[in-house]
């Protein structure tokens, strides 16, 4: 029954503390993330006043976070033996190897040189890109571009993700040259190298960003506008592997060609942080994961 007044009318409820709390850090952690892409005013222009009045007739069901945590801490099985992380370390440092003598397509006598990954097999998100793209001087440590992975860390921060939790690749391998977009061959020829770092790194959570990871990961030629604000699933060893979350979205390069993009990037980031802190609370997450 609803508490009333002295004069019999229905008290209106408050929020519970618990709630107002979760509520306040959700609104710190996204002021953060537009702080850190440069967001400094929100305009009210009649499209936002549309969107706004969209939104009250029908109001956002995602359940908000227990907690905003500055990280996401580790669930008991991430914490696996010294020995397999030894082994997948080594079995990392193999696939690098076949990787650096690949000559399957034309990029291997035109590439600027190689950007392999970066990350440990301790990671619990796997980040998927294009290539690297690099418009001066190569260097192996720029995983999509300068301004790029500014952006991509930023993200990271943005959900409290530490570089130490994130394991970020492509799906080529090589870097093309300067002006030069890759050719599909060259996506097919870098697959096999793609599920094989998946099958090591045995991520939580795979974030595919663009279309060119979408067609690696997913198989979809389909839009990433059309795939993103949902799970997706990857099995390990195909059918009859174990499935892993995969979330959609855009590449960081597409918001910096697109600033409208930030808003919808934001909520597909804040399904993958709901996602690893559940998988966190209930300490063990999906069969096969970490």
């Amino acid at each position: 029954m609803a508490e009333c007044d002295k004069n019999g009318r229905a008290k209106d409820a408050l929020p519970d503390r618990f709630t107002a709390v979760a509520l306040a850090a959700d609104i710190r952690t996204s002021l953060l993330f537009h702080q850190q892409l440069g967001i400094e005013r929100y305009p009210l222009t009649p499209v936002l006043r549309q969107a706004q009045a969209r939104k009250a007739e029908k109001p956002d069901t995602a359940e908000p976070l227990k907690r905003a945590p500055r990280s996401v801490m580790p669930s008991p099985q991430k914490e696996s033996s010294s020995i397999d992380t030894a082994a997948t370390a080594n079995q990392l440092a193999r696939l690098r190897q076949d990787i650096q003598a690949c000559r399957l397509c034309n990029l291997s006598t035109t590439r600027q040189g190689q950007v392999l990954s970066a990350g440990t097999g301790a990671s619990r998100l796997l980040i998927i890109g294009d290539s690297s793209r690099q418009k001066t001087e190569f260097t192996a440590t720029t995983l999509f571009g300068d301004a790029e992975d500014a952006m991509l860390w930023n993200m990271m921060r943005a959900i409290g993700l530490a570089p130490e939790d994130v394991y970020v690749t492509n799906t080529i391998k090589c870097c093309p040259p300067i002006l030069h977009q890759p050719e599909k061959e060259s996506e097919q020829r870098c697959l096999a190298y793609l599920h094989r770092e998946i099958e090591l790194v045995r991520p939580q959570v795979i974030c595919a960003m663009g279309e060119t990871a979408v067609r690696a990961i997913l198989g979809s030629n389909e839009p990433v506008a059309r795939l993103r604000g949902k799970f997706h699933h990857y099995r390990y060893g195909g059918e009859a592997g174990s499935p892993i979350p995969v979330m959609v979205t855009f590449h960081p390069r597409s918001l910096l060609e697109c600033t409208d993009l930030k808003k919808a990037t934001w909520h597909d980031l804040q399904m993958i942080q709901r996602q690893l802190q559940t998988l966190c609370d209930n300490k063990g997450g999906l069969p096969g994961t970490k």
